[in-house]
């Protein structure tokens, strides 16, 4: 796949999307099959840009100037022209120029490789956010009573896909998340992270509690009648 960093197609979501991670798209509107098309014509990849104001369908929306270049995985094309594919991000890029010649969004850039910050505290670094991120997901799911014990949960040990596996399933805010895919290193991305699932196992284990009481309430009215 060849990344074109002149006139590469864009593609604005109300999602981040985070290298290396999964993005199944149902393409429907005839600018992104038309769109899409291209991309496989060409074997190229295209760009996902966070909304910033407007709407996935309709007039071309306003987007974030940090991206991630998706490649197309796999195809399923229907009989109506509509696509569901499996796409999954390569690389970040920083947004240059924008250009409206095609009925969908184009535009330079240039892509943008992680550093990986200071080797001497990446390594207790990595094992604290997996840590952390084990029990995460725990505690989520608990909380919808699927029950996935920390030992039946796989996570990457590699720093860079941890992070960026991290920032894609933590349950924040898409500008959240964007602040995520745009800090400079991955030294830098795993302590924000760090940060922020410590606070949200606080949070969850909050809400464990408070149904834990509702539980015990509505238990007792029960017995109590």
């Amino acid at each position: 796949m060849d990344i074109p960093e002149r006139d590469l197609p864009l593609f604005p979501l109300n999602t981040v999307l985070f290298p290396r991670m999964p993005l199944p798209l149902h393409i429907f509107e005839p600018r992104y099959q038309e769109m899409m098309t291209r991309c496989i014509r060409e074997r190229i990849g295209f760009g996902v840009l966070l909304i910033t104001d407007g709407n996935e369908v309709g007039e071309i929306a306003e987007t974030a100037t940090v991206g991630t270049v998706a490649r197309i995985v796999s195809v399923d094309e229907l009989d109506d022209g509509r696509m569901n594919m499996l796409t999954m991000g390569v690389v970040r890029f920083r947004l240059l120029k924008t250009y409206e010649h095609h009925p969908y969004l184009s535009g330079d850039i240039e892509a943008w490789e992680d550093e990986m910050g200071d080797l001497k505290f990446l390594s207790k670094l990595t094992q604290a956010a997996h840590k952390a991120y084990i029990n995460y997901v725990a505690d989520l799911s608990e909380l919808m009573d699927e029950q996935d014990r920390p030992d039946q949960i796989v996570a990457p040990m590699d720093p860079q896909v941890l992070s960026y596996t991290i920032a894609s399933n933590l349950q924040i805010p898409n500008p959240d998340k964007q602040a995520l895919l745009e800090i400079e290193t991955v030294q830098e991305r795993l302590a924000r992270e760090l940060e922020v699932l410590e606070a949200e196992q606080i949070f969850l284990q909050r809400v464990k509690l408070m149904r834990e009481s509702f539980m015990h309430k509505d238990f007792d009215k029960f017995s109590n009648n």
